[in-house]
């Protein structure tokens, strides 16, 4: 009887690490896979946040407004293969993330509290002079948020894996 305890325990511990080994690799899926943007965009069956911004990098960043609590939101830039976790509402400097021309970036939780079925995320686009916002793009809308209550029935795979996608094209 001890050993059915265990047989019963070990395959389930072994599915709990898979599961958070997965999240953990999504960021490294979307940094590895040249073909992750444009099979995204097929799954999601969305076009990307389009935003210009004419004057330049500096003290731009995205803002992450609003975040669930306990959860981990990972902003995914292709162009230049680098990407920040983000446990906690802020803003993520950009200058060393993206370059001149058109940048694709992704964003997607990496960490649920334990709620599967609750989750959401917001990000701005906004220039800051001195830690003071002068400039939020987009009109003042998000540029990437995700929002999945449960409640409603799963219309893609995006809402399980909260994941945006965003085309940022800097002059």
């Amino acid at each position: 009887m001890k050993y059915v305890r265990y047989l019963v325990v070990i395959p389930f511990l072994l599915f709990m690490d898979t599961l958070s080994f997965a999240h953990g690799n999504i960021v490294d899926y979307f940094l590895k896979n040249p073909d992750a943007w444009d099979d995204t965009k097929k799954i999601i069956h969305k076009t990307p946040t389009k935003v210009f911004i004419p004057d330049g990098l500096e003290g731009l960043g995205f803002n992450l407004t609003e975040l669930t609590e306990g959860d981990e939101v990972a902003i995914v830039f292709l162009e230049t293969q680098t990407f920040e976790k983000m446990k906690q509402r802020g803003f993520c400097d950009v200058r060393d993330k993206l370059l001149p021309g058109k940048n694709r970036v992704v964003s997607v939780i990496t960490r649920n509290s334990g709620d599967r079925t609750l989750f959401h995320y917001k990000f701005m686009l906004q220039r800051n002079i001195q830690n003071v916002p002068v400039s939020i793009y987009n009109n003042g809308n998000t540029v990437l948020e995700s929002r999945y209550d449960g409640s409603q029935p799963v219309k893609d795979i995006s809402n399980l894996a909260g994941i945006e996608l965003c085309e940022v094209d800097i002059r």
